[in-house]
C-alpha cells in the first residue's frame, strides 16, 4: 500500500478556536503491535492509533461494548468486546504527533465530516505546510454548499483587520 499523501489542509476558524483538518488521498489502515501488556500501537504511513487494555466490568465496557477486530502486525486479530479503549496519546508520542480531523475527497462528497481519532506525525504536516498554504474554507469539498470549490472565504469568525 502506498504512503498516505496530504492533498489539502483546511484551517477552519469558528467562534471558539481554529480547527485544522487534513484532506488525504486515502484513510489510514492501522495495523497494531503490542508495546506492552496493556498498550497497542497502530501505524500506517506516519499515522498512529492507540488502544489501552482495561478489564471490562458489569457496568463498564469500552466503546459501549461495541465489538470489532484489531489487526496485528503478526497477522493475528484481537477480538475487542469492551476491553480495549482509547488511552489518549502515550507519553513517548506526545509532541511528535498531531490530532487533526481527516478524510478523503470522495468520502467528503458522500458525508461532509472529518474523522478524528487518528494522529499523524508532526513532520509530515509541517513539511506540507512549508510548501503549501492551507485553505480556510471548511466547505471546500462539500458539493451542496455555496462555498464549494473556493479556497479562501471570508468567515464571520475571522478577526477584524486593524
Amino acid at each position: 500500500m502506498s504512503d498516505i499523501e496530504i492533498l489539502d489542509i483546511i484551517d477552519y476558524r469558528n467562534k471558539y478556536a481554529t480547527q485544522r483538518m487534513l484532506v488525504v488521498d486515502r484513510m489510514p489502515s492501522l495495523i497494531y503491535e503490542r508495546r506492552s501488556r496493556v498498550l497497542l500501537v497502530g501505524h500506517d504511513s506516519g499515522c498512529f492509533g492507540f488502544y489501552g487494555y482495561e478489564t471490562p466490568g458489569p457496568t463498564w465496557k469500552a466503546f459501549g461494548g461495541r465489538t470489532f477486530d484489531i489487526p496485528m502486525v503478526d497477522g493475528s486479530v484481537i477480538e475487542a468486546f469492551g476491553q480495549w479503549w482509547d488511552p489518549g496519546t502515550p507519553a513517548d508520542f506526545r509532541g511528535l504527533v498531531y490530532s487533526y480531523g481527516m478524510n478523503t475527497i470522495a468520502d467528503l462528497a458522500r458525508c461532509h465530516v472529518f474523522s478524528g481519532g487518528v494522529l499523524i506525525d508532526c513532520s509530515i504536516v509541517d513539511a506540507w505546510l512549508a510548501e503549501n498554504e492551507p485553505s480556510n474554507n471548511y466547505h471546500k469539498y462539500d458539493e451542496g454548499h455555496k462555498d464549494f470549490g473556493k479556497d479562501r472565504i471570508v468567515s464571520p469568525w475571522e478577526p477584524a483587520v486593524a
